[in-house]
């Protein structure tokens, strides 16, 4: 019985490292990742399209906030071109269910743009199924409760959210904490701007 106890013990004091080992990496996109390596991922028929693009087209919208804009942040989403050639928002296919991908980049310190922040928008029924899929990738979550499921380490955080008031849509983010922290902290340096 000494022994058991001591093995559960062990095993669950060992999970917090497995956890903290683990890469928040969804094979498509993981945090801290170049620009060019988000553009250079497995899309089927679709194309990454940003605001740091020359050629952007049109009818693609990328108004960042100012303060945002000012740390020399890129928005990225992923685009396609219909039958009359016109681009609209593309799918992508995770955990089974069609959603939107938007990429958010800033410059590390020696320039390079990164992945800060990845945010997914599904369908409200995808909540379950993302969840267990987030799970048997990055491990035991550290909250879930009700429509809210975040996982986090000492480099990055995940998480899902679900309206639980009906809404149509759940939420799914995965955020680089090192380059969050360093554009709060050039955003509370930089002065105002009107």
């Amino acid at each position: 019985m000494r022994s058991l106890l001591c093995a559960l013990v062990l095993l669950v004091t060992a999970l917090p490292l497995r956890a903290e080992e683990r890469s928040f990496d969804l094979g498509f996109a993981h945090p801290g990742m170049e620009q060019s390596q988000f553009r250079a991922g497995q899309w089927a028929d679709g194309r990454v399209i940003c605001s740091n693009d020359a050629d952007y087209p049109p009818e693609v919208e990328f108004t960042l906030p100012k303060g945002v804009a000012r740390v020399g942040a890129v928005r990225c989403g992923l685009y396609s071109q219909d039958q009359a050639a016109h681009w609209h928002i593309m799918p992508a296919i995770m955990a089974g269910w069609p959603g939107e991908v938007w990429a958010m980049f800033i410059p590390d310190e020696a320039g390079a743009l990164r992945l800060v922040q990845l945010k997914l928008v599904l369908p409200e029924a995808a909540f379950d199924d993302l969840a267990q899929s987030w799970g048997q990738l990055f491990g035991l979550p550290s909250f879930r409760r009700d429509q809210v499921v975040h996982w986090t380490n000492a480099r990055n955080d995940a998480a899902i959210i679900g309206d639980s008031g009906g809404g149509a849509y759940v939420h799914a983010y995965l955020l680089d904490n090192a380059l969050h922290t360093s554009a709060n902290r050039r955003l509370g340096q930089m002065p105002a701007r009107h």
